[in-house]
């Protein structure tokens, strides 16, 4: 009789690890490695900004989606028609370096998306009639970013230049 109860307390222990092990593995699904993270939104926005500075090896397109659309200076535009804008605004200019500074992050995650807004302090050099100008623009900026083949990328990309407001 005593073998039959510890069978039978076996058996029913045997369930209770088996129903655990399920629910283990369905929690574990629900939050899979594919989940975005604060510092995968950060890095994306900070690689695509890398990706634009003046010399950079990094290709700009591994960081945003085919339909990327930017909204500055009157947009919204593809990147190829920004950068056609840039060009077209600095003449004979020569841009020496560009670098941004980013800071008070403030990103809210989705299953499959993110938005994030931060400030963005730049530093321009440029060469203009063979004198290098640093200019110092600031902006507040926000990025929309999508899931795209796994790989986290900026769909739409939002900028304001707030630098005259605060010299007011």
């Amino acid at each position: 009789m005593k073998n039959i109860l510890n069978y039978k307390y076996g058996f029913y222990l045997l369930i209770v690890i088996l129903i655990g092990i399920f629910v283990i593995d369905s929690i574990e699904e629900d939050y899979d490695d594919d989940e975005i993270t604060k510092a995968q939104v950060k890095e994306t926005v900070i690689n695509f900004f890398s990706s634009i500075e003046i010399g950079s090896e990094l290709d700009t397109y591994d960081y945003i989606t085919e339909d990327f659309q930017l909204v500055e200076l009157g947009g919204p535009y593809t990147l190829d028609e920004f950068w056609s804008l840039i060009e077209a605004s600095q003449g004979d200019n020569i841009p020496v370096s560009r670098n941004w500074d980013l800071s008070n992050w403030t990103i809210s995650i989705d299953d499959e998306s993110a938005h994030v807004s931060y400030k963005n302090d730049g530093t321009f050099v440029t060469s203009i009639n063979g004198e290098e100008v640093t200019t110092n623009p600031i902006w507040l900026e926000s990025a929309y970013l999508v899931l795209d083949d796994d790989e986290l990328k900026i769909k739409y990309f939002q900028s304001e230049e707030i630098s005259d407001y605060l010299s007011n």
